[in-house]
């Protein structure tokens, strides 16, 4: 019997071998690459420096670079290599800093923004070759190859995205890299110098990606479920040894998870080393702070706990401060407790008092430690209240029986009232601590501790949940009597006393903080900061309505401001080219489809498959890119935070992938699929030209290419 395509003849069975077959280009590949490449720079830099004002994120991105201009340290939710990229060139460009990037629409003054938003661009044009060497390198033929760069060049959402200072042009140009590397590796003969060469450079390329943005380890797992099938199929092929196919695992443990690993690591070193200054690090464990340049007040402090001492309480799991204000809870009208990221606010400072005293002069005459199982007052500095428990009053959120509410109230004259006692009970102590004392004194930075509220019995006690407005968006501090003890436990940051002149005190001990454990303690505040992202958000979209593009974001509108002279109106608004998001969409489910029914047919352990080599690759081909599609898509539903429609857009890429695979493989057809797929794509394009580039357009144009009740893009910028 004659074996179907890609089948050999092994001893007692048949066995599934994948076929290396080398593209090269040819002089054709290098005329059609540069037509797309004179087009991308007609399309993709047109009108770059318009608007000349700060547009959308680059708020965020634009204050981070002022952060490494002064040294000062700060946490995004994302990997910071783009973020460094926009910094060395603004400062090669002269940027002196102070512009503050504060609000959308603020004029740029002394601001390379020209040359910023040209690395974007730039990266964003890559993708075009790019993507036609990916399908070239994936067997595609040139037209179909040109047909699928060519809607990556005409998508609107992918042009808008990479003209302003983002990290999503970035992000895609470093995965179609890691695809590209990845297509020739997969051509080159096992173990060959050309194979290693291009399985480094897959790995050095995906380093780069996850260095990027957070998503980018959904490209990482990507790859990793397409390295993983690609080592199914080698286990099954008689002609790989064992020692053979254990030497292909570890070539790709070390060129896919440690090369990838490596740079990730480096970035971050690198982005430590360029901020040497405290900053916003509210959200950092002491040991990390005081490894700052300026953290001198934190390595200095007293490590004993006096009564009459000033200092900040931290939940232990969050890293937040215990903070009040003189800002109201809405059902109770009494003053808010909450737990704060900022350690420079003033009201976050706490001084302790005893309880049951008539003068507090003594308090800052005499260092008396605080022992465990002593009964306590906090004394809120900034409002002059205490901390209480409201035994019949409902927290805000936990709206629960059990719960109690936390706030502050009453004044330093008061004395009997056992609402504003509390127990210090310690726990354990920090990892740091080197003492081997006993946990009896309450030590700063060290001792973990829980408060006991007097009253009730109940444990003070925060977590994840946020209030609403009225509270800014603070943690949730409650009461509750048996609490989960990770939300319960505190220590002391800050502690000051004025006797500490005075006396010679032993001081808090703050080893050498190593960079893994930086490296540790940084990715779990982002991690932290991601689940946090849940505040409302105008232009914020679910993601099943992505692939139907029917919800855009709103970039930036000249009729937010004041008009200057005779200026014609402008918007800039985010939205996806309707053609090319619902025919890949559609593919994607018709591929699903068929992948579906291939398989089941591959299910028969007593037939084979007879296919031909290019329905082989086809169905290889589709896979990967079905495979990048739903993996970089899918874990978005599990996601409460804030999400957008620009977060679709690697899952897009791979749809369009899948798109032009579908049409090459279908011939004939194929051909009439591409000439109305292309047409529509072009049509997509010119009709909403204005809101890409922001420019000039009519109110009666602008409200009727309003096709979906959710497009609320600002006509009103426009003249009649």
């Amino acid at each position: 019997m004659k074996l179907p395509s890609n089948y050999h003849q092994g001893k007692s069975r048949p066995f599934f071998s994948p076929v290396e077959k080398l593209t090269t280009l040819t002089s054709k590949d290098h005329f059609v690459l540069f037509v797309l490449g004179a087009l991308t720079i007609l399309v993709r830099f047109y009108k770059l420096p318009i608007p000349d004002e700060v547009v959308f994120d680059e708020v965020h991105f634009g204050g981070f670079m002022k952060n490494y201009n002064e040294g000062k340290f700060f946490i995004d939710n994302h990997p910071p290599l783009t973020k460094l990229c926009y910094y060395w060139i603004a400062k090669l460009s002269g940027w002196d800093g102070k512009f503050a990037f504060s609000s959308i629409g603020d004029q740029f003054i002394n601001v390379p923004f020209i040359q910023l938003r040209l690395f974007s661009v730039i990266l964003g044009s890559l993708t075009i070759p790019l993507t036609y060497l990916i399908l070239r390198a994936n067997h595609c033929d040139i037209i179909p190859s040109m047909f699928g760069s060519s809607l990556v060049l005409f998508e609107n959402s992918m042009i808008t995205q990479s003209r302003y200072i983002f990290l999503d042009s970035s992000l895609i140009c470093t995965t179609c890299l890691t695809y590209y590397f990845y297509s020739k590796f997969k051509q080159y003969r096992q173990f060959t110098f050309e194979w290693y060469k291009f399985l480094v450079y897959t790995g050095f390329s995906l380093g780069l990606t996850i260095s990027t943005k957070m998503s980018g380890l959904l490209v990482l797992l990507w790859l990793g479920v397409v390295s993983l099938l690609q080592m199914w199929v080698l286990l099954g092929d008689l002609r790989v040894s064992d020692f053979s196919w254990f030497k292909h695992l570890v070539a790709r443990a070390i060129c896919l998870i440690l090369i990838p690993f490596t740079i990730y690591c480096s970035i971050f070193a690198i982005h430590l080393d360029h901020l040497p200054y405290l900053g916003k690090a509210g959200l950092l464990s002491p040991n990390f702070k005081a490894s700052f340049k300026d953290a001198g007040w934190l390595r200095n402090e007293p490590v004993e706990v006096s009564y009459g001492a000033s200092v900040t309480i931290k939940h232990n799991e969050m890293e937040s401060y215990l903070h009040s204000h003189p800002y109201k809870y809405k059902n109770t009208k009494l003053q808010q407790v909450t737990l704060y990221d900022s350690h420079t606010d003033f009201s976050n400072e706490w001084e302790i008092h005893p309880k049951n005293k008539r003068t507090n002069d003594w308090l800052y005459d005499e260092f008396r430690p605080i022992k465990d199982g002593d009964v306590v007052r906090l004394f809120h500095k900034h409002t002059k209240k205490f901390l209480t428990v409201k035994r019949d009053d409902r927290p805000p959120i936990t709206e629960k029986d059990y719960a109690s509410q936390v706030a502050c109230n009453g004044s330093r004259d008061m004395l009997a009232d056992i609402e504003y006692d509390f127990k210090i009970r310690i726990l354990n102590k920090k990892p740091h601590s080197k003492t081997n004392l006993p946990m009896l004194k309450l030590r700063a930075t060290e001792s973990i501790f829980q408060l006991v509220h007097q009253s009730t019995g109940c444990h003070v006690m925060s977590h994840e949940g946020r209030l609403p407005n009225y509270g800014f968006g603070q943690n949730e501090v409650l009461c509750i009597k048996e609490a989960t003890i990770p939300n319960s436990l505190w220590y002391i940051e800050k502690n000051s006393h004025p006797q500490m002149k005075k006396q010679t005190l032993a001081k808090v001990d703050l080893s050498n903080y190593p960079f893994y454990k930086k490296f540790i303690e940084y990715h779990k505040i982002i991690f932290r900061l991601n689940n946090g992202l849940i505040k409302h958000h105008p232009y914020e979209s679910r993601p099943e309505s992505w692939p139907f593009t029917i919800q855009g974001v709103g970039y930036f509108s000249s009729d937010a401001r004041p008009k200057i002279g005779s200026e014609e109106g402008s918007t800039v608004y985010y939205i996806g080219n309707v053609a090319v998001y619902y025919f890949s969409i559609i593919a994607i489910g018709l591929v699903i489809l068929k992948q579906a029914l291939y398989y089941i047919d591959h299910l028969n352990p007593f037939s084979l498959v007879n296919e031909t080599w290019e329905s082989t690759v086809f169905y290889q081909t589709t896979l990967e890119a079905i495979l990048g599609f739903i993996i970089n898509y899918i874990p978005y539903f599990q996601m409460t935070r804030q999400l957008f429609l620009h977060h679709y857009l690697i899952s897009l890429y791979f749809a369009i992938l899948n798109l032009t695979f579908v049409v090459h493989y279908c011939k004939k057809k194929g051909w009439a699929m591409m000439v109305v797929i292309m047409g529509l794509t072009g049509f997509c394009y010119y009709q909403f030209f204005p809101l890409i580039y922001g420019s000039p357009w009519t109110q009666s144009g602008c409200n009727s290419a309003k096709w979906f009740e959710n497009w609320d893009f600002d006509c009103s910028a426009y003249k009649n």
